[in-house]
């Protein structure tokens, strides 16, 4: 919420293996799992970089090593180039080559998270004004406002804007990989007074996600790249894809407003966007597919931010379904 290296924060899972079929487009194993830089020691590094060296200097650095990653990574390549064919309705020359940008985008939201994490400035990063009347209207009703986004942009950021901004944050994650890595990136949080809450597999955490938000709690959460089991299928970009159902489910056990939100990075710094919120009935939510639906529909209103800045749409392991990945219109790569 980081991610090829693996992003953390606001609940994500690993995406599922699949059996390798004879796919035209990877060449050698598809990743699925996040790589092995992604690990305490090399953020401990990031961080101390972020609180000595200027942003210029260090954007620079990991620009170069983002550009090393790219061309010696092929496999890694293949799987985030695969994410974006669909973005651009099967044109593979297209998604290369914003893969390629990607790849460096990433490296610069890697400088920003550091400087956070390390204690930098966040405002000024802002260059554009947030419309909170949306969020101000939707906790005023006192049922708990959930705040939700796809891995797109930089959403950590998001959080302490929300903070600054008078608004008190929980943040769902999952436990990091290595040791002390989580506690390193909730402490991190924490001095930004943003509260942290690990979710496991035993569901206990849910009840407590549901008082919260009944409290009149803001939580903010991921969905496009679930845990298996709480996943469901809906349509995106006109393919088969998997997002997570937490939302429509504590939307069901709370009643709270479900909010969609966006940090973009721009040419002069990010700019925050809060989405017009997602009405439902929450009865009707008793049904399996009234919150597939509702899922469906959160989803589709990221799709026009994610075509805009499809190389900020982060994933690094394969998230289509195999066979909607290697549909038959898909355009050859020039």
């Amino acid at each position: 919420m980081s991610e090829a290296i693996k992003s953390g924060g606001w609940v994500e899972g690993t995406a599922r293996e699949k059996a390798p079929g004879p796919a035209p487009v990877f060449y050698g194993a598809r990743p699925s799992a996040p790589s092995a830089f992604y690990r305490p020691w090399l953020w401990r590094l990031g961080l101390a970089a972020g609180r000595v060296l200027p942003a210029a200097g260090l954007n620079a650095l990991c620009l170069v090593v983002a550009e090393a990653y790219y061309a010696l990574n092929s496999a890694r390549r293949a799987v985030v180039i695969q994410n974006l064919v669909p973005v651009f309705a099967g044109d593979r020359a297209r998604a290369a080559r914003a893969a390629h940008t990607l790849f460096r985008q990433f490296a610069l939201k890697m400088v920003d998270l550091w400087r956070f994490e390390s204690g930098r400035a966040v405002a000024p990063r802002f260059t554009a004004g947030v419309d909170w009347g949306i969020l101000r209207d939707a906790a005023q009703r006192g049922r708990g406002v959930l705040l939700v986004t796809p891995h797109l942009g930089n959403w950590e950021l998001g959080g302490a804007l929300l903070v600054e901004s008078g608004y008190p944050l929980l943040v769902l994650t999952q436990a990091e990989p290595g040791r002390g890595f989580t506690e390193m990136r909730q402490a991190a949080r924490g001095r930004r007074g943003i509260e942290t809450l690990v979710v496991g597999s035993d569901g206990f955490e849910f009840v407590e996600i549901i008082k919260r938000l009944q409290n009149g709690a803001i939580v903010a959460l991921l969905l496009d790249r679930p845990p298996a089991a709480k996943g469901v299928d809906i349509e995106l970009f006109g393919r088969p894809f998997r997002a997570s159902a937490a939302a429509a489910e504590l939307a069901r056990a709370s009643g709270c407003a479900v909010l969609g939100v966006t940090v973009l990075r721009k040419p002069n710094g990010y700019a925050a966007e809060i989405l017009p919120e997602f009405r439902y009935a929450r009865q009707a939510l008793g049904n399996r597919e009234a919150r597939r639906l509702l899922t469906q529909q959160i989803m589709r209103a990221f799709e026009a931010r994610i075509r805009e800045h499809p190389d900020q749409w982060f994933h690094f392991v394969p998230v289509w379904p195999e066979a909607g990945a290697l549909a038959p219109q898909e355009k050859p790569l020039a």
